[in-house]
């Protein structure tokens, strides 16, 4: 994916706008008002939210899970073992398991 610049100069790439609509989501303000807020055009975080939509991995996958030790989790995805803390963020793991099948796939 490529980059976007804002009104500011700044350039937007992947991951300033996924953290940038998690913050959105966050503070459950509205599109034109978290864009008032932040000094960007609403058309920014339209433009955005549309592009990550249309590659966002599906929102539940079913992965196998095996019982790891002290507090693990083994998860296998296409043939790549995966260990985690059992507390890991929920949205840190999927971030995890996508590069790990992107990978394994050779994307």
């Amino acid at each position: 994916m490529g980059e976007r610049r804002t009104e500011d100069g700044q350039w937007w790439d992947e991951a300033e706008a996924r953290r940038s609509l998690g913050e959105l989501a966050r503070t459950g303000e509205s599109i034109a008002q978290f864009a008032r807020r932040r000094g960007i055009s609403a058309q920014r975080v339209y433009y955005w939210k549309k592009r990550l939509a249309e590659t966002r991995a599906p929102a539940f996958v079913a992965v196998p899970l095996g019982l790891a030790r002290d507090g693990q989790i083994e998860i296998i995805v296409d043939g790549v073992t995966i260990r985690v803390r059992e507390d890991l963020d929920l949205e840190r793991l999927a971030e995890i398991v996508e590069v790990a099948a992107r990978r394994h796939r050779g994307c």
